[in-house]
């Protein structure tokens, strides 16, 4: 299990990357200031995650993963490539074993 979890201090921010993302409208407040998703499968959170840090110029919004209930992992510009590595290293072969 890994969890995305992203703030903005602005409002509407998250509401406005979510809609970009999933190309439609969603049911967050704009207010939301905090969200969060949990993924059964680790391996379809990097999509998310390469789509924020793609567009950070447009979002004013941070991103961090949780593995299990395990610590924080703070996702930025400089280390989402290897975030992103170590997700595939940890789960890409349970996801296959799963798969057969």
């Amino acid at each position: 299990m890994l969890t995305i979890n992203m703030w903005s201090r602005k409002q509407g921010e998250i509401k406005r990357f979510l809609e970009c993302y999933y190309d439609r409208q969603v049911a967050v407040e704009v207010k939301t200031t905090q969200w969060e998703c949990v993924f059964s499968k680790p391996t379809e959170a990097v999509d998310m995650i390469s789509a924020l840090i793609d567009n950070s110029d447009k979002y004013q919004i941070s991103m961090c993963i949780q593995v299990n209930n395990g610590q924080l992992h703070h996702i930025t510009i400089e280390n989402h490539n290897d975030i992103i590595k170590g997700i595939f290293q940890l789960f890409y072969n349970e996801n296959v074993m799963v798969m057969n």
